[in-house]
């Protein structure tokens, strides 16, 4: 305890030091030095662990970042720990070691369950903090990079025509009778769709080996917490979108080019006769005939003679001598009864209104005269010779009289009438035909497969299938010999070319369905030569079957017509969350045929994907970010017939895309199909949808692989000579959408 003097001594100093100002300022400065060292000397070397910090951090994002994406869908350890490899580089490109002064650089990447985990430490080297003794200060970060899909919406515009059934090299095309080549366009396709699809969710495809996707091992690392939806909408001809669509958006009444029957209508009366009671017999008339003499005769039984003796045919005498006489008679005779002759009218008909009958009974007169010839018989001989007489009656007729009487009956007869009417066929008329084929329109939202008409055989009921295609709604009728022009801007009047309008009350918005079984091309002889026509025409009277190759006369011209043939693929879906049965089940269903009509893929492609169009309640963006993406494949040009049955109609014979009184050729149209396809490019682009296009196979133009890339996205168009390139192009397009997101 301090004593008290000591105590006040202190006071006292301290007392005589705050009334003597002689040296403070120096003693004060040097006491306020101190802190004011750690003051500044604190700022200084926390900024310099602030920039280390920062800087180690940003290379260790970097370097995690490049051993994630080299490493990409295969493991850690391939190719000799090149991920690893990869980004320790990229570590010590973006920090290099001992920057700043730091000393003991540790750098760390490793892998787990596909996430790249870096974890780095290092120590800066303090200034003027080491005043307090602290030299030098530790600093620690970490970083993680996995692959992280976002949302995402991928539809898949997939061309299917007639070509993809060829070899995807060489030459020579396997499409006989539907069996696909063994190395088909449409296998290749097929695989490298399932190895997008495996690349893309990390789920494996049953049937296909990782050797088929390039791989050693089958896909891992499948996640289940990212929205993942696929669409598609396979093409060619047309596309087979029909049975999404509600029922209100296809019309009712739709119009083709078709065939009408004729039919005449004949009235027929049938009058049944009432047969009343017969009269009885009136005598008519009497015919007589006198016959002639006829010879004696033998007779072999006994005469009653009229004057009532019995004349015995024949009797023996004793002896020679002459023979009893026998007076002639005369007989009559009377008819047995009544004999029908025949009637009037005979036969009987309408109006008559009495039957006469006609009978005959015959009655006659004939005389009778008799003889009894002589005749003798010896027998024996010698003393016992004897002979014996006998007398043989015969008879014969003359003056016979056949008399004929002749009676007559009447009948009354009443009618009862009855009118019936009869149709029968009679020819065909070809022309276009308005049929209601609101018919198609199921129960609920379902369709039906089929409506009936009157198209069978003599105008008979026949049963028209629809696949699912369509008839596009009304479109801008181009009137110059170059449409490809006319398609930047989108020609208002083009509703089909309006993405997202949804159809009105008006037909003009609506869709009809494809009904290849009631079209009939028809064609008329110019000049010695067959061309197509749109005139009407009949057949000849009672023809029983449409020409169809066969030609007919009809006002002087010579016409023929042809039943038309209908392409529809696959039917389009629309986006699901698919898993990896169902994605390849529907791969195997794609079938192939048709010509190339690239924009009724790609306008249907859009129309499936665009968020506020027809199926936004399908389409439209969640509460979470989605990217999408349209998958645009062909393996050829464009490739237009003018006889083709199209989204919009008969090419040549309904011209509802070109105006004018003829026909559109083949090349106008393919140039009308390519510049709708640019202008569809550019709007799914201005939508923000990623458009990767692809062009399969080495038959393709150099002008259309310009127009491909044009269409795509920039930097998203890809060539791939066969499959293994289709496969390479398809994982690369799964890789890239499979964007690297850092955790950290």
């Amino acid at each position: 305890m301090e004593t008290k003097s000591k105590a006040k001594s202190r006071k006292g100093f301290l007392t005589r030091l705050r009334h003597d100002q002689s040296g403070n300022v120096i003693a004060i400065l040097a006491v306020a030095i101190i802190p004011a060292i750690g003051i500044v000397g604190g700022a200084v070397d926390m900024s310099r662990i602030f920039i280390v910090r920062t800087s180690v951090q940003a290379a260790c994002d970097a370097g995690s970042l490049m051993g994630r994406r080299v490493m990409g869908s295969g493991r850690w350890e391939d190719n000799g720990h090149k991920a690893k490899t990869k980004a320790e580089e990229m570590f010590d490109t973006n920090f290099e070691e001992g920057s700043y002064g730091t000393t003991n650089l540790d750098v760390r990447f490793s892998e787990d369950n596909d996430k790249v985990t870096g974890k780095v430490t290092v120590d800066v080297p303090m200034s003027l903090m080491s005043v307090f003794g602290i030299d030098e200060k530790p600093v620690a970060v970490t970083c993680d990079a996995e692959m992280r899909l976002p949302a995402s919406d991928i539809m898949f515009v997939l061309d299917t025509t007639g070509s993809m059934n060829c070899p995807d090299v060489g030459t020579g095309c396997g499409n006989n009778g539907g069996v696909e080549a063994p190395n088909a366009k449409i296998k290749g396709l097929r695989k490298a769709s399932a190895c997008f699809y495996e690349a893309l969710t990390k789920q494996n495809i049953t049937g296909y080996d990782p050797d088929d996707c390039g791989e050693t091992t089958d896909p891992q690392g499948a996640t289940s917490d990212v929205r993942l939806r696929f669409g598609f909408v396979p093409y060619s001809v047309n596309a087979n979108v029909g049975r999404l669509l509600p029922h209100n958006y296809m019309a009712d009444q739709r119009t083709y080019q078709s065939r009408e029957p004729v039919f005449t209508t004949t009235t027929t009366t049938t009058n049944t006769p009432n047969i009343g009671n017969e009269s009885g017999y009136t005598y008519s008339s009497q015919n007589t005939q006198n016959q002639p003499d006829n010879n004696w005769t033998d007779l072999t039984a006994n005469v009653s003679h009229t004057n009532g003796q019995s004349y015995s045919y024949q009797y023996q005498r004793s002896s020679n001598g002459p023979c009893t006489s026998v007076p002639t008679e005369t007989r009559t005779f009377t008819g047995a009864g009544y004999t029908y002759s025949h009637q009037t009218p005979d036969p009987l008909v309408h109006p008559a209104t009495t039957i006469t009958k006609y009978y005959t009974r015959t009655d006659g007169s004939a005389r009778y005269m008799y003889q009894y010839r002589q005749y003798s018989t010896t027998t024996g001989s010698g003393r016992n010779r004897v002979t014996r007489y006998y007398c043989q009656l015969q008879y014969k007729t003359n003056q016979v009289q056949s008399i004929t009487n002749t009676y007559t009956t009447t009948t009354p007869v009443t009618w009862t009438s009855n009118t019936t009417s009869n149709t029968s066929f009679s020819k065909w008329i070809y022309k276009p035909v308005t049929y209601n084929v609101g018919g198609l329109k199921g129960s609920g939202n379902n369709w039906n497969s089929s409506l009936t008409t009157n198209l069978g055989d003599n105008g008979s009921s026949k049963t028209i299938n629809w696949n699912g295609c369509v008839e596009e709604r009304a479109t801008a009728r181009i009137n110059d010999d170059d449409p490809s022009d006319n398609w930047n801007p989108i020609p208002t009047d083009a509703l089909d070319m309006d993405i997202e309008k949804a159809p009105t009350s008006d037909a003009a918005t609506k869709w009809g369905p494809l009904l290849g079984g009631v079209v009939y091309n028809k064609y008329k002889v110019s000049n010695g030569s067959w061309g197509y026509t749109t005139d009407q025409y009949e057949t000849p009277e009672n023809r029983t079957y449409y020409p169809n190759g066969t030609s007919v006369t009809y006002n002087g011209d010579t016409y023929t017509a042809t039943d038309t043939y209908e392409y529809c693929p696959t039917a389009a879906r629309l986006y699901s969350e698919m898993d990896a049965t169902a994605f390849s089940t529907y791969l195997n269903s794609l079938v192939t045929g048709g010509n190339t009509y690239h924009d009724i893929g790609l306008l249907w492609g859009a129309r499936l994907m665009a968020p506020e169009g027809i199926f936004k309640s399908v389409t439209a963006d969640r509460s979470d970010w989605t990217e999408r993406h349209m998958i645009f494949m062909t393996d050829g040009d464009t490739s237009v017939n003018s006889t083709d049955y199209s989204a919009h109609g008969a090419h040549w014979w309904d011209r509802r895309q070109n105006s004018g009184t003829a026909g559109p050729s083949s090349e106008w149209l393919e140039a009308n199909v390519d510049a709708r396809t640019q202008a569809l490019c550019r709007w799914v682009r201005n939508e923000n949808i990623t458009l990767w296009v692809v062009a399969f196979g080495q038959g393709i133009s150099e002008a259309t692989k310009t127009n491909l890339q044009n269409c795509a996205t920039t930097g998203r168009y890809f060539e791939a000579d066969d499959t293994a390139d289709l496969i390479t192009n398809f994982k690369q397009i799964a890789n890239t959408i499979s964007a690297l997101r850092l955790t950290n």
